[in-house]
């Protein structure tokens, strides 16, 4: 039975919202500014009424699904589902999951993604049952300050993400990069723009231009949004420059970003570095599970089969 689940309007803000911080613990700056940017009214946020209250909500954001320069349709990305503490384990967020999934099919809508919170294995098998496919693999990859390395020439320069000249390169590669992905969803200018500056509301993180000088160049190895909890820096994007794209670039670049990080003395000499990427098949691997997938249209299922390029299917907070 369906008929206590409805589309929310914006006269469920205030309960939206209540229910978000009982979830989440965010604070009331940041969901409002996500609300007013992504909620549209009576048409992506299912929401269940009980005991005339929200007792359940999920968010749905739509985006263009590319798989190497190919654009396959439109997705949606799964966002902030929650229930209130006292209507868990009663079956809402599977009606609300189950409804979602009917109504983005008729829309034409080619799939849903989520990323469960890494490592929680009961949300991952909550969303199996429901008819997720875990997609996407990560090898955590440690970087430690134990090797010395030739920083010639390398810098990483702070940017303002509102510089026009500064945001139109990132923009400009954002797209080559992520259209080039075995698998990703492509945000527009204005979203990418949106995500980017919310990413750096918080404190501690940043926006970098990492660059090598010479005598007679300045050449651009990449763009980078990372930041440091205690004593741990964590690479969240890492954008190749336009026509630099390719596995072996991006690993070259992630090495050389982390070893400048690591050894300029400017970060400290004791820290550990953390950063997702596909699992190498000659290395060691810890996979860690980040991405799953309900397909809603029968052409998209096998384009995830042995994927071999990172794959960019980022949280609101992410770039």
């Amino acid at each position: 039975m369906n008929n206590n689940i409805k589309l929310a309007d914006f006269s469920h803000k205030k309960e939206l919202t209540e229910l978000w911080i009982e979830a989440f613990g965010d604070d009331e700056k940041f969901i409002a500014g996500f609300l007013d940017a992504y909620m549209i009214p009576e048409y992506n946020v299912p929401i269940i009424i009980e005991d005339g209250k929200i007792a359940s909500a999920l968010y749905l954001v739509e985006f263009d699904l590319y798989s190497n320069t190919n654009v396959l349709g439109s997705c949606a990305y799964l966002f902030a589902a929650a229930t209130k503490k006292e209507y868990q384990n009663k079956g809402f967020m599977s009606r609300l999951v189950l409804y979602s999934a009917k109504l983005y099919q008729k829309r034409g809508i080619k799939a849903i993604f989520l990323f469960p919170q890494a490592g929680d294995k009961k949300l991952f098998d909550f969303y199996a049952k429901a008819g997720f496919e875990a997609i996407y693999a990560a090898n955590r990859i440690i970087y430690k300050s134990n090797e010395k390395r030739d920083l010639t020439g390398l810098k990483l320069e702070s940017e303002d993400i509102t510089n026009v000249e500064i945001f139109d390169g990132l923009y400009d590669s954002y797209v080559d990069f992520t259209s080039r992905q075995e698998l990703a969803p492509m945000k527009d200018r204005l979203f990418y723009f949106k995500c980017a500056s919310c990413y750096l509301e918080t404190p501690g993180n940043n926006f970098a231009v990492f660059e090598k000088e010479s005598e007679n160049n300045v050449e651009k190895i990449c763009y980078v949004f990372y930041k440091k909890y205690k004593n741990t820096y964590y690479i969240d994007d890492i954008i190749l420059p336009v026509k630099q794209n390719g596995k072996e670039n991006f690993d070259k670049a992630a090495d050389m970003l982390a070893g400048y990080i690591l050894n300029s003395g400017k970060f400290g000499d004791n820290i550990t570095l953390g950063m997702n990427t596909l699992p190498n098949p000659g290395q060691e691997s810890q996979n860690v599970p980040l991405a799953m997938l309900l397909p809603l249209a029968d052409n998209i299922s096998g384009i995830t089969d042995d994927l071999k390029s990172p794959v960019y299917i980022n949280m609101f907070m992410n770039i």
